[in-house]
């Protein structure tokens, strides 16, 4: 883009101002000594605000963040007079007065968590004010490639566009007690194990389906099924039993012994447990679309199970699509590829990758936040007091 198509997007950008609308009056600053930060978050960044803080102030005990609101040029300006150190933007809300009025006094813009659109880089006049903007920012830290890609064709300084990922919400792993899991992993002596979770009753049958195609390649092969609702563990284990399967029930304190086909949890109870002991898990709810009460994906993954869900994923739309993305779920499309699925993840080979690969995106967020806050802590420390 030549000198003209910034020109317009000066012109545009002195207009929005004109026309800007927001607080009016500076708000409050925090009491204290140490550096101020202004922070500002577009309504899709919730998540990662709540880590990066969490972060920062790990880093910076005296650390005073001020979260803002779309502000009148007059309050930004106004707001100026406490110094800060930096501004931090997260999200892909581009707040003209605050980044105008902080690059007139050479405040340091951290821009993360960026998603821009394809049409970012159109010639419209508001493409050609967020182009303008950019080229206020220290720092842009985008999610994905196809933001990255459009940072460019906007003209950003390729040396400060850096792709980071999205900040996934960080999850502890469920707990579970250390002599129960020692004790169930004697019992299976190396069989193969699998876990259905939450399963919906629409669901019951693809996941007895997908056990037999398991059984047909390794006899030994355990199922985990831990039912939605528990009021159907009793109704499945007579149904199970009728098929041919052998049953034990955890509400029975039966124990998965070598001729156990299936294994009924107590519902939704002792995940931590479950997920220990099943290499690979299908995620209920994902094959049918009642996802209503899916769990959420991260929760096996980030205790080593490989995981199997279907295409309904609509409940974690972005933590399915990282995923995804980095190999580490296999997708089904229903019943008959769920059981391909369960048979061919009987390898160990192929579980690990996948289970690898679920980990390491599970616990992501943690470097992701890190790579957002040292830019921040950056801008503070060559602030100085």
């Amino acid at each position: 883009m030549g000198k003209g198509g910034f020109g317009i997007g000066r012109l545009g950008l002195w207009w929005q101002l004109r026309k800007a609308a927001g607080q009016d009056a500076a708000p409050d600053v925090p009491q204290g000594t140490g550096p101020l930060l202004l922070v500002h978050v577009s309504p899709d960044a919730r998540v990662a605000f709540s880590q990066v803080q969490r972060r920062l102030m790990r880093a910076r005990p005296d650390l005073r963040i001020l979260e803002l609101a779309d502000l009148t040029p007059a309050a930004a300006e106004a707001l100026m007079q406490a110094r800060p150190a930096a501004l931090l933007l997260l999200g892909s809300d581009l707040p003209a007065a605050l980044v105008t009025a902080s690059g007139r006094r050479d405040v340091p813009v951290i821009l993360a968590e960026a998603r821009f659109q394809p049409e970012d880089s159109g010639w419209t006049l508001g493409a050609l004010r967020r182009r303008e903007l950019l080229r206020s920012m220290r720092a842009i830290l985008v999610t994905d490639p196809a933001s990255h890609a459009t940072a460019l064709r906007m003209r950003a300084d390729r040396r400060r566009v850096t792709m980071t990922g999205p900040v996934a919400e960080i999850r502890d792993p469920l707990p579970c007690s250390e002599a129960e899991r020692s004790i169930m992993a004697q019992l299976l002596r190396g069989r193969h194990a699998w876990l259905a979770a939450s399963v919906p009753p629409d669901e019951e049958q693809a996941v007895l389906t997908a056990h037999h195609a398991a059984l047909a390649q390794s006899h030994r092969a355990l199922l985990f099924l831990a039912p939605r609702d528990p009021a159907r563990i009793d109704p499945l284990a007579a149904e199970i039993e009728a098929s041919g399967l052998v049953v034990a029930r955890r509400s029975l304190d039966e124990d998965p012994t070598d001729d156990v086909h299936v294994m009924l949890t107590d519902g939704p109870t002792e995940m931590g447990l479950w997920y220990r002991l099943a290499p690979v898990t299908y995620l209920g709810g994902t094959l049918g679309g009642d996802d209503a009460a899916a769990r959420h994906p991260f929760e096996p993954a980030a205790l080593g199970s490989a995981i199997v869900h279907g295409p309904r994923t609509e409940r974690f739309p972005t933590e399915w699509q990282q995923l995804g993305g980095a190999g580490a779920a296999r997708q089904v499309a229903d019943a008959e590829e769920l059981a391909a699925a369960i048979a061919e993840l009987s390898q160990p080979e192929l579980i690990a990758t996948l289970a690898s690969n679920a980990w390491t995106v599970s616990t992501g967020g943690a470097d992701v936040t890190m790579r957002i806050c040292a830019p921040v802590l950056d801008a503070i420390e060559k602030a100085g007091p």
